[in-house]
């Protein structure tokens, strides 16, 4: 079964691609906003862990985006985070630090063209959320 399509529009995309590009070799992350079914922002991040095949969200920057999502109305309901050498599908690592199952978990593969697909991961059960 696959979950509900979301509305990425192509700047926000566009955005998070740029972003994760910027942060080669290492993985680049963020955080996306949404109201209803349509992704409204991204909050691109650092990533504490500095590393190709990981990565963490600094906190401060997590509460920033939080705080910014909700007074304008929307709600915090996911992150991307970056492939550089692989693919746009999740990694096992990717899997079990999965924290909201509620949340859109979008992946970026950094190949020579770019693509951007999105998850739902609930209890290690990986299901493709579509991004129209």
């Amino acid at each position: 079964m696959t979950s509900p399509a979301f509305r990425l529009p192509d700047h926000l995309r566009r955005e998070i691609i740029d972003h994760c590009v910027s942060e080669l070799p290492n993985e680049g992350c963020g955080l996306i906003a949404s109201a209803g079914d349509q992704v409204v922002a991204v909050y691109p991040t650092g990533n504490l862990d500095r590393s190709a095949t990981g990565f963490t969200v600094p906190p401060e920057e997590h509460f920033a985006a939080l705080i910014d999502a909700e007074s304008r109305g929307w709600m915090l309901a996911g992150v991307f985070h970056s492939h550089p050498g692989g693919s746009a599908e999740p990694s096992l690592t990717d899997v079990t630090s999965a924290l909201d199952p509620e949340w859109l978990y979008l992946v970026v593969s950094l190949g020579d063209e770019p693509a951007v697909l999105g998850w739902r991961i609930r209890g290690g059960v990986v299901e493709e959320a579509p991004l129209i």
